[in-house]
């Protein structure tokens, strides 16, 4: 629940609103400054540090987006989206130590949550615990099984490359954008001899990221290999 906010002040609720929504249709900018607007009416307002936290972690600036979830948890140490937002910006750090303890912290509270439960996946993955990450992915996708995150993951322990596209695949049909899912496709039809499949999927990965240089690499084994 939003912490409640003063009669003479929720005009800056409006501006929160318009955030969420811009953020939701990934017009970063636009967010942004809704945000910014109604931190200026009430700066410490965790939902607004929150919201433009989560702007910032969508196009990449992970410590700032970590700061602010930070502020947002010593005003609110329950706030449920600041927790999760903390814990999501670890992994991205590559803190995984520190991620395992927030979303174990939130498991505490919550054992229904499949995003907490990715997100201990992927921290227990990260530290090699792969038979516990498995039962945590097994957990995520019983409670939340539409995150892209999820998908490759399961894919990436998957043996048989014929499986393992069908659950990138079906990652891809969340998030056609998902530069992770994309390039683990490539790999997985390098493997399989697919050349000119391969190719299709790696130039839609450049068209993202141009200058991802693990896209670029397997753009130049399948100019290599055809």
């Amino acid at each position: 629940m939003m912490r409640e906010i003063p009669v003479n002040k929720r005009y800056a609720l409006g501006w929160y609103n318009e955030g969420v929504t811009s953020l939701n249709i990934k017009e970063y900018e636009e967010a942004m400054s809704f945000f910014e607007k109604a931190l200026a009416v009430i700066p410490d307002h965790p939902d607004f540090l929150v919201g433009k936290g989560d702007v910032l972690y969508a196009i990449g600036r992970y410590d700032e987006a970590y700061q602010l979830y930070e502020s947002a948890l010593e005003r609110e140490p329950e706030n449920h989206k600041a927790m999760l937002g903390s814990g999501s910006t670890l992994l991205k750090l590559s803190r995984f130590q520190e991620a395992l303890e927030v979303f174990r912290k939130m498991l505490e509270k919550n054992e229904y949550d499949g995003e907490i439960w990715l997100g201990y996946g992927i921290a227990l993955y990260q530290l090699g615990c792969k038979e516990e990450a498995g039962a945590a992915f097994s957990r995520a996708v019983r409670y939340k099984p539409n995150q892209p995150a999820l998908w490759y993951y399961l894919a990436r322990e998957e043996q048989s490359d014929e499986e393992a596209l069908r659950l990138l695949h079906r990652g891809l049909r969340l998030d056609a954008s998902n530069l992770d899912i994309l390039l683990l496709i490539v790999e997985r039809l390098l493997s399989m001899g697919k050349i000119a499949e391969a190719a299709t999927f790696c130039r839609s990965a450049i068209t993202i990221d141009p200058r991802n240089e693990h896209a670029r690499s397997l753009a130049r084994r399948c100019l290599e290999t055809q």
